[in-house]
């Protein structure tokens, strides 16, 4: 098995294997909404902002898992497009002009999850606290090392895309250099 073959091996599974995410994501963050009263103190904590304690009425729930498919809907727009960038691995397309797409759309992808991430963040404190009497409701503005090294990240593929796309037209220019 040569090269190009272990290539279209690996992008065919790794296709796969955010296929499947792409599905369970949503439905994982369904079922943790819908059983994050039941979660031991140690799993919640990790969940839920700190000052927040169960039990969660209906309604906060609800809104949680609304606000967490902020996050989850850029996530599942990433795997999207990395799936189609091993689709063009797995088809043998490696220098392409749709592979440097896929690049510069990924680059976005991170770029809005660091949008998303501050999103979430203020969008949760505000959903779980909504319930609470006057005087009691909470907004926060959360900034993480994460955030920053997504957002680091999406410039640094904007960057990767563009000299791809330098490379491409090189590369194709040559071609039609008789």
């Amino acid at each position: 098995m040569d090269n190009r073959d272990r290539i279209r091996l690996a992008s065919r599974r790794l296709r796969f294997l955010l296929l499947s995410l792409l599905f369970l994501m949503p439905v994982v963050d369904g079922l943790v909404w819908l059983n994050i009263n039941r979660f031991p103190e140690m799993i919640y904590k990790n969940i839920l902002p700190y000052f927040v304690v169960p039990p969660l009425p209906v309604p906060a729930r609800c809104l949680g898992f609304v606000v967490a498919m902020i996050p989850i809907g850029v996530a599942m727009c990433g795997a999207y497009h990395l799936m189609r960038l091993f689709a063009l691995y797995e088809q043998g397309c490696i220098f392409m002009l749709d592979n440097v797409r896929c690049f510069k759309k990924l680059s976005y992808v991170l770029i809005w999850w660091f949008v998303a991430g501050i999103a979430y963040n203020s969008l949760l404190s505000v959903a779980l606290t909504l319930h609470n009497p006057p005087g009691q409701r909470m907004i926060t503005l959360e900034l993480s090392s994460s955030d920053l090294t997504a957002l680091l990240l999406g410039g640094i593929l904007a960057v990767i895309a563009w000299v791809m796309e330098e490379g491409r037209k090189l590369q194709e220019d040559q071609d039609f250099t008789v």
